[in-house]
């Protein structure tokens, strides 16, 4: 059988590209809701209007063409779970954003692909070898010198991040695992009703109506940069091979930085850096050898 036909380079550069976009709104997403606890805002009703927006949107472009379909998945009871998986990832974000640097929230981030690989085996049982085993434990290593347990004064607020990771590596499981059996424009509405729903006992105890204009935009523009986000972050996989075009997300700790330094002056310490680096030189390797897997089965095929 023949060897699978790569991707044409102008897709896969388009992938890379819509990557870079996506990057782009998760950032200001998160700048945004930073941002907004600076005017007092509990992140209770600033994921509440991620959620809101997101849905606003969601329904705008996909319920034209799916109609009612929109909202029946096949499998219900798998999709409220992801969709509470997503929740739990934003909600536990959001809370440690009000706490902490933009830039290390960003860098604990990076270890879901990471997660990724080693819970890839007990829940999709997928084959991963001793090379990828070995940047799995770097990557560990690499996310413990952020996190600098019982060492100096570590922001508690971490642990936040910790369990946000853990959900959303959760979250894509349970996406990879039935991506090919539900529609993903249902998949991703179906998610976003079970987080504005979760929302709302978030956000009544702590209602406050803004009233200040930029206050006013940023609620708005936060769904916007989530939908739009997700949208790319879709788009740009659809492109080429995920190993090629995944590791362009990890530009978003620049953002994240370069956000945190524009609006709240400030910058990563030295062990976020050196940390944040071996990550990234983790997550970039397994990338590699999922490539080099791929490019192998597709040969003898």
């Amino acid at each position: 059988m023949a060897a699978i036909a790569a991707p044409p380079k102008d897709q896969v550069l388009q992938g890379i590209l819509l990557m870079c976009l996506a990057v782009v709104c998760f950032s200001s997403l998160n700048a945004s809701a930073k941002l907004l606890s600076t005017f007092g805002f509990d992140m209770g009703q600033v994921v509440w209007a991620r959620y809101i927006g997101s849905l606003v949107v969601m329904v705008l472009i996909f319920f034209p063409r799916h109609r009612l379909r929109l909202f029946r998945p096949r499998h219900m009871g798998v999709q409220i779970v992801r969709g509470l998986m997503l929740f739990g990832s934003s909600a536990l974000y959001f809370q440690g954003l009000a706490h902490a640097d933009l830039s290390l929230a960003a860098t604990i981030s990076m270890t879901s692909p990471i997660l990724i690989t080693a819970l890839s085996v007990p829940f999709l049982g997928e084959r991963v070898g001793m090379r990828r085993w070995i940047a799995v434990c770097v990557g560990f290593v690499g996310a413990l010198i952020v996190i600098r347990p019982g060492i100096g004064e570590t922001n508690p607020y971490i642990l936040f991040f910790v369990a946000s990771t853990m959900c959303s590596t959760f979250y894509s499981l349970i996406t990879r695992k039935y991506a090919g059996e539900e529609n993903a424009e249902v998949s991703a509405t179906i998610a976003t009703v079970v987080g504005t729903i979760g929302t709302v006992p978030l956000a009544i105890p702590v209602w406050q109506t803004p009233t200040e204009p930029l206050a006013i935009a940023l609620m708005c523009v936060l769904g916007l940069f989530a939908a739009l986000g997700h949208y790319f972050f879709t788009m740009a996989l659809q492109r080429g091979p995920v190993a090629v075009i995944s590791p362009f997300s990890y530009t978003q700790l620049v953002g994240a930085t370069i956000a945190g330094y524009l609006l709240f002056n400030s910058l990563p310490d030295q062990w976020t850096l050196i940390g944040a680096a071996i990550i990234m030189s983790s997550g970039l390797y397994i990338a590699h050898r999922e490539r080099v897997r791929r490019v192998r089965q597709s040969s003898h095929s």
